[in-house]
């Protein structure tokens, strides 16, 4: 269960420094200190509790994860890496593009398997903890176990045995979740034989194409058949509504080391709110302030539905320009990107000239609009988008021909068992693709050589045949010879690889299979706000 939960760690290059530890005992110590600490964290109680005051990252079957628990979790995790890799890779790995979420992802999972162990009531004997113990070379002097050595490795790292015994203990416990799904993932020598034959076996293929242009001269639509597919499909031809907005952005940013407001001054003046502001960070307290604010900002958006100027004199925001916004049309920067904002936008409320309602974006800051200028939408007249609508129809035509005519040498061709009948006489030339393997197509593109390997290998001297879709058409081809080996020329060691590689790969897909049904069948809510925040700072 360690090993699955340590795939949390992610991507490639940070396994990769990981396998290049020093081979030293204290090195070792440390992957078994950090393997059994991912396991543990997120499922003690006094992680999971926090303190009253403390926000709640996410809920797991109504437990709560705390700020302060999802603090201490990142916090550990870096000061793990930090004793192993270094302060400088330990940085980069947790600025990393997800690192909170997966961190936040491992605690989640660890929970559910806890929760899931508990329920089924698995149990580790002192004994078997004892031999485990024992078992773990890092603790042995010449294979033998040693108590001494134990004990010093465990005081460096500032951890007693019984810390270590009882994240082992639970380590133990959730492996035993995994004996069904180890048991299921067992490869046989048979099936290694398979894919081994499978992965080495050689095809001829000869292939024609059927370029959809070829049939472009007689896929012309007619007159007629322009008008109807125009008025068939009116909402096609509409230049889109534009509009430009003038906005305002509130957010706890400007309330960070601001003197308070005219607009927040009442709600910061009681003493026992200035008593309880030293007591938070500079961060908290922009978020409480904000926060407080947030009906009046909505208020004055109401109360002066003309203009944004109230609301961004009382906050001292800019009001800024959007610039031409396009319906339907998300923009690649500034709020407006976020769907809700452009449909603030385009709001009959705004297009009335008044101002928006108080929108929230993505990141929690508050957004609010007032029409600077807009456009209607309107029809194109045909003779604007004939040529389209031509080219258009056209190129389906011509593909439907190219398919027809496809099909029917195929049928032909199999019919007679004759391959030359797929080149229709020599219309289409025809290519050999020789010795194709399934991982060099020979020139084959991916649709194609997927096709050729699925399809029988000729029988009785009579070569497979098939049709493909391609790019520009169709392809025709026919499979002539296919060169499988000798199973007697397997590599034993090889055959072995290949049957724990799919044992492996077995493994990880039912593990997380596992986790994704018991998350299916457990009540997770992550605070997404509170999320980002965490994803931010770090």
């Amino acid at each position: 269960m360690a090993c699955a939960i340590f795939e949390f760690l992610g991507d490639v290059p940070m396994m990769d420094m990981f396998r290049n530890l020093g081979q030293s005992w204290v090195a070792k110590i440390f992957m078994i200190l950090i393997a059994l600490s991912f396991v543990m964290w997120g499922v003690s109680g006094y992680l999971l509790s926090g303190n009253s005051s403390s926000s709640t990252v996410a809920t797991v079957n109504g437990q709560r994860i705390s700020d302060a628990a999802f603090q201490k979790r990142l916090e550990e995790t870096q000061a793990r890496y930090n004793h192993v890799f270094g302060a400088a890779a330990a940085a980069k790995m947790a600025k990393e593009n997800g690192f909170a979420r997966d961190v936040l992802d491992g605690m989640i999972d660890n929970l559910l398997v806890a929760t899931e162990a508990s329920r089924l009531g698995l149990v580790v004997p002192e004994i078997a903890l004892a031999k485990k113990v024992e078992s773990i070379p890092s603790f042995q002097n010449k294979g033998v176990f040693s108590k001494s050595r134990y004990e010093k490795l465990l005081m460096a790292n500032n951890m007693t045995p019984a810390q270590f015994e009882a994240m082992l203990r639970e380590s133990m416990r959730l492996e035993q979740l995994q004996v069904i799904p180890q048991v299921m993932a067992m490869a046989s020598d048979a099936e290694a034989t398979r894919i081994w034959a499978w992965s080495q076996e050689y095809r001829d293929v000869s292939a024609a194409k059927l370029p959809a242009t070829d049939f472009a001269a007689a896929a012309q639509p007619t007159e007629a058949e322009v008008v109807d597919y125009y008025h068939a499909h009116a909402d096609q031809f509409q230049s889109p509504a534009q509009v430009q907005v003038r906005y305002v952005v509130l957010g706890p940013d400007h309330f960070v080391s601001k003197p308070p407001s005219p607009a927040n001054a009442a709600a910061s003046t009681s003493s026992a709110t200035a008593a309880g502001r030293s007591a938070v960070s500079g961060h908290d307290r922009a978020e409480m302030a904000f926060q407080a604010q947030i009906e009046n900002f909505k208020d004055r958006l109401f109360s002066n539905p003309d203009s944004l100027g109230a609301v961004a004199k009382a906050y001292d925001l800019k009001i800024e320009d959007s610039g031409v916004l396009t319906a339907g049309k998300v923009p690649s920067q500034g709020p407006f990107t976020d769907p809700k904002a452009l449909a603030a936008a385009f709001s009959k409320a705004v297009l009335a000239g008044k101002n928006s309602n108080a929108v929230t974006l993505a990141n929690g800051d508050l957004l609010a609009v007032h029409l600077l200028h807009y456009t209607p939408g309107s029809a194109q007249p045909l003779r604007a988008v004939e040529g389209s609508i031509t080219a258009r129809l056209t190129a389906t035509k011509a593909e439907q021909l190219a398919k027809s005519k496809a099909q029917a040498l195929l049928v032909a061709a199999r019919r007679d068992h004759n391959v030359d009948m797929l080149t229709d006489h020599g219309t289409y030339p025809v290519r050999q693709y020789l010795d194709v393997t399934r991982h060099n197509g020979q020139g084959l593109d991916e649709a194609m050589l997927k096709a050729v390997f699925a399809a029988p290998a000729p029988a009785a001297g009579v070569p497979t045949m098939g049709m493909v879709k391609s790019a520009d058409g169709y392809q025709v081809f026919a499979v002539t010879r296919v060169s499988a080996p000798s199973v007697a020329a397997l590599n034993p060691k090889v055959g072995a690889q290949i049957r724990a590689t799919l044992e492996e790969q077995r493994g990880r897909l039912l593990s997380a299979a596992y986790l994704k049904d018991l998350r299916r069948h457990a009540k997770v809510k992550i605070n997404a706000t509170q999320l980002a925040r965490f994803s931010h700072e770090s």
